[in-house]
């Protein structure tokens, strides 16, 4: 049966049940023929006894063409399974484009230190994802050495770990040096309030990047006053992700995020989720916001909307705004009122929205009218929330 499971897959070959000692066997041996495996996924070994897991891990690292490898609770805390992803590294070092290896809260910087070497062998890696393993400042020289001698770089995930402003100042300056790199997640992190001279106008930008995510670090106005510059120096940005960073409409926050979405005339998606901007930060912002015609997703989800004539403001962004796909207005309390109507019409009337998650309180009246709308298999409006 495993055999002809594999084979099925051919050259992609996800793992991420809690096999029996016989199966393991069974794989472990076709891994270690099975030279045409390009991808490979070895997922909950935490479910897997140890000696399952070592018989895995060893067909693994006999592995020796492998381009994505992904091992997501691999229990790098024990030593078998830190030198068998080592071998494995160092056996497809010139063929290797995407890895992961993440969710190993006992990992830590210990364990990073000990894969570094071999990590940066992979001259061909383009994807590295290395969320929530435990990491914090102290891995920041580590982290730095590692990104210095991958070229290739167009992606990296350090999500949930602890790095801090200390371990983000050693990284910045060489992730700036990666003239590939397009997606960086850095939510939750470990930035605060705190203000610290890493994210300053002295730094240059990431020429290429398109996706940057900063969810869960409450940076607030004064933090973003660093970060701003940054961003206005990413031309290329599609994706931006704010949700969480205390932005409000009381310091400079608005204004320099008005500059901001000047500089990008490329993005499409805006997340601004669970920043209190409210009312009178959506009227800073919606000039400016109806000149990004390239946006097809806009994120308001809690931004502490409560003025009716924000319902307005938003119904003059969606004639403005064409390209338009997704609108979220969840969790704000500025529906209820007669400019329901006025937004309801501005959603019927666009003529590329599929998705509207609207805000509470808005009348009933009004959302059947939409969904009995979106039922009509000529409009493009699929889905009311």
């Amino acid at each position: 049966f495993m055999r002809s499971f594999l084979a099925s897959y051919g050259a992609n070959v996800p793992l991420v049940l809690s096999l029996s000692s016989q199966d393991c066997q069974v794989i472990s041996s076709l891994l270690q023929r099975g030279g045409d495996v390009k991808k490979l996924e070895l997922g909950g070994l935490s479910r897997t006894v140890k000696e399952n897991t070592s018989t895995l891990l060893f067909g693994m690292s006999k592995c020796t063409r492998l381009q994505v490898l992904r091992i997501p609770k691999a229990e790098l805390h024990r030593p078998n399974v830190v030198a068998c992803i080592s071998s494995t590294l160092r056996c497809n070092s010139h063929t290797l484009e995407g890895l992961e290896i993440s969710l190993n809260e006992e990992m830590r910087d210990e364990g990073i230190a000990l894969l570094s070497s071999d990590l940066k062998q992979l001259k061909k890696l383009r994807t590295l994802d290395i969320q929530s393993n435990g990491l914090t400042s102290r891995s920041g020289s580590t982290l730095a050495d590692v990104f210095h001698n991958l070229p290739a770089l167009t992606s990296i995930n350090l999500t949930w770990n602890k790095i801090g402003y200390s371990g983000l100042e050693i990284i910045t300056p060489i992730l700036q040096q990666c003239n590939q790199l397009e997606l960086l997640y850095f939510d939750w992190i470990g930035l605060n309030k705190e203000v610290h001279p890493v994210l300053s106008a002295r730094h240059s930008g990431l020429p290429r990047l398109q996706r940057l995510s900063t969810l869960g670090n409450p940076i607030g106005d004064r933090g973003f006053e660093q970060l701003a510059p940054v961003l206005q120096q990413c031309s290329q940005l599609r994706d931006l992700v704010l949700t969480g960073c205390g932005l409000t409409s009381d310091g400079h926050s608005m204004p320099l995020l008005v500059t901001v979405l000047l500089c990008l005339p490329r993005l499409e998606v805006l997340t601004l989720n669970c920043n209190p901007v409210g009312d009178k930060g959506l009227e800073q912002l919606s000039p400016v916001l109806e000149q990004c015609s390239q946006l097809t997703r806009l994120s308001l989800w809690g931004i502490g909307l409560k003025s009716p004539w924000s319902m307005l403001i938003i119904s003059r962004l969606l004639r403005q705004l064409t390209s338009l796909k997704i609108l979220i207005l969840a969790c704000n309390d500025c529906g209820g009122s007669i400019f329901d109507e006025a937004l309801c019409a501005a959603v019927k009337a666009h003529p590329s929205l599929e998705l509207v998650v609207l805000p509470k309180s808005i009348r009933q009246d009004e959302v059947t009218e939409l969904r009995r709308f979106a039922e009509d298999p000529t409009s493009t409006l699929k889905y009311i929330i």
